[in-house]
């Protein structure tokens, strides 16, 4: 029998605002593809290691910045991808976003 972790979404406002924005058939894309994720069914999607614990999230055009902590999915960044590789500055802001997330949860 295979046990599944099942992960808790947690959302920056950045990253919802996208998803709103984008058209509706790639937000249902998206929509599914999170919930895979979050079901730990990771090897159904694309998701490409970028920078030590972070992931990203490949739909499409779409690209969904994330890192996984105890049970929680950090989306953290989102941004739509224009060249072949990960512009270093995406990666860049995410990382910070990362260390501070991760500050605050190791002072708790």
């Amino acid at each position: 029998m295979d046990i599944k972790q099942i992960y808790t979404i947690l959302f920056f406002d950045s990253v919802n605002e996208m998803i709103a924005d984008i058209p509706e058939a790639d937000r249902a894309k998206t929509a599914a593809a999170i919930t895979v994720v979050s079901e730990g069914k990771f090897n159904l999607v694309y998701i490409k290691p970028l920078r030590g614990k972070l992931r990203e999230l490949i739909v499409k055009k779409y690209r969904f910045i994330f890192f996984i902590h105890e049970s929680f999915l950090y989306f953290i960044h989102s941004f739509i991808k224009k060249s072949n590789k990960t512009p270093k500055k995406e990666i860049d802001h995410a990382q910070k976003t990362y260390q501070i997330i991760m500050k605050k949860i190791n002072q708790r």
